[in-house]
């Protein structure tokens, strides 16, 4: 009879946590997954700041690393609108972190953060502590231009290996039913 209820336990625990996990998988990065997030350092804040991820828990936080001049994160700009306005009334904090390639002159950074239509905070990472904290150049090598979902708790819950993230694709799909999931059940931190 115990060790009836410790398997009935032991599975319930198996289930809660494999339904947090994405049906979709990037190709790199999904080691991540159900790691703690790293801090950010060394950030400086054009918009919606200063934050700190450690006072952020309590909230799901999607974070977009991008950088001006980048098609990949031109093209994602929609998707990434529609997530900030589209569940920023459920919780949801979008976070863009640009980091610079070449040309991160404030000035031409604040011109594509509007020409983009970012409304959500946004951080310049001028020497690339955050970005290479969350393995941009070690474990993600195609590309820079990553994405997190960080759960309420901290933990990565969701990671897009970079280039174009568009609405309606798999892994677009994927990020929405990880984001559905933390916000209908939150996660026991």
């Amino acid at each position: 009879m115990i060790h009836d209820v410790l398997s009935l336990a032991s599975v319930s625990s198996l289930l809660a946590l494999l339904s947090l996990q994405p049906s979709w998988k990037a190709r790199e990065g999904n080691e991540w997954l159900g790691r703690p997030a790293p801090a950010w350092n060394g950030l400086q804040w054009l918009q919606g700041g200063p934050l700190e991820l450690g006072r952020l828990r309590g909230k799901p936080v999607f974070v977009r690393f991008w950088t001006n001049g980048c098609p990949f994160c031109e093209e994602s700009a929609p998707t990434l609108r529609g997530l900030w306005d589209g569940y920023r009334d459920r919780g949801l904090l979008v976070v863009g972190i640009h980091h610079p390639k070449g040309n991160g002159h404030l000035d031409d950074v604040r011109k594509a953060i509007k020409a983009l239509g970012f409304t959500f905070p946004i951080a310049t990472d001028p020497d690339w502590k955050t970005v290479r904290a969350y393995g941009v150049g070690t474990r993600f090598k195609e590309f820079t231009s990553i994405s997190v979902l960080i759960d309420q708790c901290g933990v990565i819950r969701f990671v897009h290996d970079g280039g174009v993230i568009r609405s309606g694709e798999p892994a677009h799909q994927a990020l929405i039913e990880t984001l559905d999931r933390l916000l209908a059940r939150p996660p026991a931190c």
